[in-house]
């Protein structure tokens, strides 16, 4: 009898345990998000300043700076992201075919580094932090041109949605995903 108790107690406790790790889990890809989120903004922001610089224009006004946070992202398509280097690029991109689909590289270099190193095809969605494929996945630039990959057109606006005002200028704790 002593040892059932026992045992069950060590598997309650087990359970508390796993339980808490996955939820200290969950808020980390939140806080991974919502910094990412915000580096989006940065990027975008420093966007606005450097175009005023060079048209000479008076620096963003507010109805700019506090711009929707979809207005912080454009989506391309496959074939404009070099999907080594993560990164935007209006030059034509080479083919690479592997494993039955599609990936994108600028050259012969980036083409052989990815057929070297398959692990570069997958990535991390920023929302759900679930690995997926960069050939399947749904992709957003900022405007420094870095490429974000996501899992579907869902967990794309799930991300924007983390942008409420309250959350972006820091004020409350990013929106539960779940």
């Amino acid at each position: 009898m002593k040892r059932l108790i026992l045992s069950a107690g060590i598997v309650f406790i087990g359970f508390l345990g796993y339980s808490s790790a996955t939820e200290t889990n969950n808020t980390a890809v939140d806080n991974r998000a919502f910094l990412l989120l915000e580096s989006v903004k940065q990027n975008y922001l420093a966007s606005l300043r450097l175009e005023a610089l060079k048209t000479g224009n008076a620096v963003p006004g507010r109805d700019q700076i506090n711009s929707p946070a979809n207005f912080w992202m454009k989506r391309v398509k496959a074939g404009e992201v070099n999907m080594v280097t993560n990164h935007y690029t209006k030059d034509p991109q080479t083919k690479v075919i592997m494993g039955g689909k599609i990936y994108y590289t600028s050259g012969e270099s980036y083409t052989w580094t990815m057929q070297q190193n398959p692990s570069i095809r997958f990535t991390k969605d920023p929302v759900t932090n679930k690995t997926i494929d960069k050939a399947d996945a749904v992709i957003y630039i900022d405007a420094s041109g870095r490429a974000l990959y996501f899992e579907s057109g869902d967990t794309y606006e799930r991300f924007v949605g983390l942008a409420e005002q309250e959350t972006v200028y820091g004020y409350t704790p990013p929106k539960d995903l779940r």
